[in-house]
């Protein structure tokens, strides 16, 4: 129902127009000054306010020029009403934002004559906003879908003028610009509401120093933020070059505390590190006026702008947080500490650019006396346009990796590779082989489930020993129920070939993590959820044989599963004189994280895993393999007899429990994978970060 609140300080005519609009179906609210009105539209936000001009207290100019000036409420319509007949009044009001003019007295005919027109601009307008709203969440996706095939957009905030666009003013100022680095592998590992939830989070800490620092006309786009200092007069005494300088070493700070938050809530999920890049660009700036004078949005544009965006896409490559134009250092003034230099060729721009990478700035008694503050009764409109581009660019970016993910499950074979036909599943594409068998994506037909078929081709080269191999991998898994060992859906054969069809890993396996640094926390929680496999799959006679981060499966939620069963090994004494096909001496298992007794070729046991467990877990936590070497032979060679290395100082408390995993006699390792668990949860540094049981 619209709801309309009438401002009027006379009893008779505020009764009046409530009456009469209350038989018109609308709901009524009323005030009886405009001091009065303004709390009740801050508190109601009706879809009309008619407001008389001469009140006490607060006249009904005042009353428009607060709501005008208040960006949770500035969209509100307002008519007003007066006994003024004249120009002057009129004119006035409609400078200040009135959507209509009413002049006393008027009739019912007249008013709801004037409502209803009011009622249906506003209806237009809605239509407008969610128009551009949709516009700009299309752009978005589009640019995200396009950046993951591996493409850069630049132009993402959109930098040149849009249609219609009036030029305001030419400024000298610096331009700010900021974005977060690999956003796009961030969202795919969260839904959608955590992603809006993120960005909310990171932009209201980061929004904070660029207003405090006076920047303005600000931007949120996506997953980035632009911004503009300008020197104006009777504003802030220091350069906007140096508060922009400031702005963008505070959003560096507030990035690295926002990671403190992100550990906390999304410790988990195994989220690639925070990183973002800034580039600060000064010369002339273009600030152009789009929609109406109570709605007005104005946008920078030109090539400082645009200098400005290529600064920020630069960083990355360059490995720098904050990047800055030699134009912007110059106008800086002393203090700012730098430390590498290069020069860029910019994009739209002849010659190069001459950067630095910022490091700090040294304050001076001028810096401190003004605080580098100056006005921040935005906040409540920053706030508000935060939400709002944290939602949207929230659905466009998962928009852009459903299409992408759509696109590659329907993706067609490469030219001479003829699809498999299974029944019950569409196969869409390879997505590797090796020995004799190959692995494809396809979808069960009947549910529409991504699934991952292994494929043996049963009728061509494969001999009785490969069958039996694979089907010796389905015999083993098919026992297994446990949230951390993969889904096997269904085993069958045709008259050509035999496949598996298990379970598909989206976010892939955990070495893009690993290589990306894992904290204690996370480190304890993957260790915690793949000892738990190797409990199930130990407790029911099979040895693994080839831990490695290859063969441990990302959830989307963050936890892990245990794969790749193909060189597994029953312990059971029936199943191993039938279908056991490695001998004494062969080597199985990536030599990396082969046991001592792999290794030597003697007998294989639980402890096995232990040992691989125990090779991955320094890794983790030291960030690189605990034995190396330039040849096979020296590789083997230490883990048969070279003390296991000591971790960082910071994961020195872990020392003992990765020195028991791998010791090179199997009978001093943990007994079992539960024995582990148990002395984990023994450690009281370590109760908290080990992460759940399932």
């Amino acid at each position: 129902m619209t709801t309309i609140l009438i401002v009027e300080d006379d009893d008779a005519i505020r009764n009046n127009i409530a009456r009469l609009l209350k038989l018109e179906g609308y709901e009524i609210a009323t005030a009886i000054n405009g001091r009065e009105g303004l709390e009740r539209v801050r508190q109601l936000h009706p879809d009309l306010v008619i407001s008389d001009i001469s009140m006490p207290e607060m006249d009904g100019f005042a009353l428009l020029e607060a709501v005008r000036a208040d960006a949770l409420i500035a969209n509100t319509c307002v008519m007003l009403l007066t006994a003024l007949d004249d120009r002057a009044s009129m004119r006035r009001g409609m400078t200040a934002g009135a959507d209509d003019y009413l002049a006393k007295p008027f009739t019912r005919v007249e008013l709801l004559e004037a409502l209803e027109g009011l009622l249906k601009k506003r209806g237009r307008i809605a239509d407008s906003i969610q128009y551009a709203v949709q516009v700009r969440e299309d752009h978005l996706r589009q640019a995200f879908t396009e950046s993951l095939g591996g493409n850069r957009v630049p132009d993402k905030f959109g930098l040149e003028a849009p249609e219609g666009a009036i030029t305001d003013q030419v400024i000298e100022a610096t331009v700010l610009f900021s974005d977060i680095r690999n956003f796009t592998s961030l969202a795919e590992k969260l839904e959608s509401s955590e992603v809006a939830e993120l960005l909310t989070q990171y932009f209201e800490r980061t929004a904070e120093p660029v207003l405090t620092n006076g920047g303005r006309h600000l931007k949120f786009i996506g997953d980035g933020l632009m911004a503009v200092f300008a020197d104006t007069a009777g504003g802030s005494p220091i350069p906007a070059a140096r508060r922009a300088v400031s702005a963008a070493l505070a959003m560096a700070l507030a990035t690295h505390e926002f990671r403190s938050w992100l550990d906390q809530r999304f410790g988990e999920r195994g989220l690639p590190p925070f990183a973002i890049g800034v580039g600060l660009h000064s010369g002339e700036v273009t600030i152009c006026r789009l929609g109406t004078i109570q709605n007005k949005e104005t946008t920078p544009i030109g090539d400082t702008v645009n200098t400005a965006a290529r600064l920020e896409a630069a960083s990355k490559e360059l490995g720098w947080t904050v990047v800055a134009s030699n134009a912007t250092l110059t106008r800086a003034g002393d203090g700012v500490q730098t430390s590498g230099m290069t020069s860029l060729a910019v994009r739209g721009r002849h010659g190069y650019v001459d950067v630095a990478e910022i490091v700090g700035l040294v304050t001076n008694l001028e810096d401190k006396q003004h605080g580098m503050a100056t006005l921040t009764e935005r906040a409540a409109e920053i706030r508000a346009a935060v939400q709002v581009n944290s939602e949207i660019t929230a659905r466009a970016v998962k928009g852009a990796l459903k299409s992408k993910l759509t696109s590659l499950m329907d993706a067609q074979f490469q030219p001479g590779e003829a699809p498999l036909r299974l029944k019950g599943y569409r196969l869409s594409r390879k997505i590797g082989s090796g020995g004799m068998t190959e692995v494809y994506l396809a979808i069960r037909e009947d549910d529409g489930l991504p699934v991952v078929l292994k494929v043996l081709d049963a009728a061509g080269k494969a001999t009785s020993e490969h069958l039996s191999r694979f089907i010796q991998e389905y015999t083993l898994l098919s026992r297994i129920v446990d949230p951390h060992v993969i889904r096997i859906y269904d085993q069958g054969f045709t008259d050509d070939h035999a496949y598996i069809a298990m379970e598909y890993f989206e976010r892939g396996d955990l070495r893009s993590e690993l290589n990306a640094g894992m904290n204690q926390k996370r480190v304890l929680a993957v260790i915690s959820q793949v000892a738990m496999a190797l409990d199930a799959i130990h407790e029911r006679g099979i040895i693994h044989r080839d831990l490695k981060p290859e063969n441990i499966m990302l959830r989307p939620d963050g936890s892990v599963a245990l794969a790749d069963f193909g060189v597994a090994k029953s312990m059971l004494a029936a199943e191993n004189m039938a279908l056991t096909q490695t001998r004494h001496g062969d080597v199985v298992g990536t030599p990396y994280y082969l046991s001592p007794e792999q290794v030597a070729g003697h007998a294989i046991t639980p402890a096995t895993d232990m040992y691989s467990l125990g090779v991955m877990m320094y890794e983790m936590l030291a960030g690189e393999r605990p034995f190396r070497a330039d040849s096979l032979d020296l590789l083997l060679a230490r883990h048969l007899s070279a003390p296991t290395p000591m971790l960082p100082l910071e994961h020195e408390g872990l020392q003992p429990v990765v020195e028991k995993l791998m010791a090179k006699n199997p009978a001093d390792r943990y007994p079992t994978a539960r024995s582990l668990l148990d002395d984990l949860a023994q450690r009281p540094l370590l109760r908290t970060v080990a992460g759940p049981a399932a």
